[in-house]
């Protein structure tokens, strides 16, 4: 009876195990598709709802950085950069502006790679801290160099403007739109807190090293 009993009872530490497994957004398996996908289709939607928000030909309001963010934090290198990706070229095909250009789905593309890493490998346990590093790293390296870059020589502005002139004519407003979009991330954390999408903090050698108290002979 007692060797039924051990054999009936389930290995909690397998259970458990398990479990933990189940929830991990590795690269490749069905559940990090899916959230590649519902990440995609989110900022697709907020690319749509940014073409109703334009104030100026040189400044719409957009919300998709806050999608590339949150998507680069939750899923990693790979899963931001195809988040990026695959809404960028998506959301151009539904909503045309203009010929796809393939210097900037190479800015965007690096978007999603740069938040992941900055995000990841910040030696600091605080998501907003993380958020907003990887979103004022995104804004210079990705906005304001690579995609100014990319439209300032792909529509020859360089013919009549130097690089300066054209981003204080066209450009100089994205840096703000950027940062709203890192508020709005930052104003989503306890959210993401509370649906466990976010990955855990890790631990620094300091808060990890054990205080050991002398005993009293």
């Amino acid at each position: 009876m007692e060797h039924q009993q051990e054999i009936a009872t389930p290995d909690k530490r397998n259970t458990n195990a398990r479990t933990v497994r189940s929830q991990k957004l590795t690269f490749g398996t069905t559940k990090w598709l899916t959230y590649t996908a519902v990440f995609a289709a989110l900022a697709i939607v907020m690319k749509f709802i940014g073409q109703f928000l334009t104030l100026t030909p040189n400044f719409r309001i957009t919300l998709i950085y806050t999608i590339w963010l949150i998507a680069a934090a939750v899923l990693g290198v790979f899963g931001g950069a195809a988040v990026c990706f695959v809404s960028d070229v998506l959301g151009a095909m539904i909503i045309p502006v203009g010929p796809m250009n393939p210097y900037l789905i190479i800015g965007n593309l690096l978007y999603g790679i740069t938040a992941a890493l900055v995000f990841r490998y910040l030696p600091i346990k605080s998501y907003v801290i993380k958020f907003i590093a990887s979103g004022l790293a995104c804004t210079l390296i990705c906005t304001c160099i690579a995609n100014s870059l990319a439209l300032y020589y792909s529509n020859k502005y360089y013919e009549t403007l130097t690089f300066w002139q054209y981003f204080a004519a066209f450009r100089a407003l994205q840096p703000v739109v950027a940062l709203i979009n890192v508020a709005v991330t930052v104003a989503m954390i306890p959210l993401l807190t509370r649906l466990k999408l976010l990955p855990p903090l890790k631990r620094t050698q300091k808060s990890s090293e054990k205080v050991i108290c002398p005993t009293s002979l």
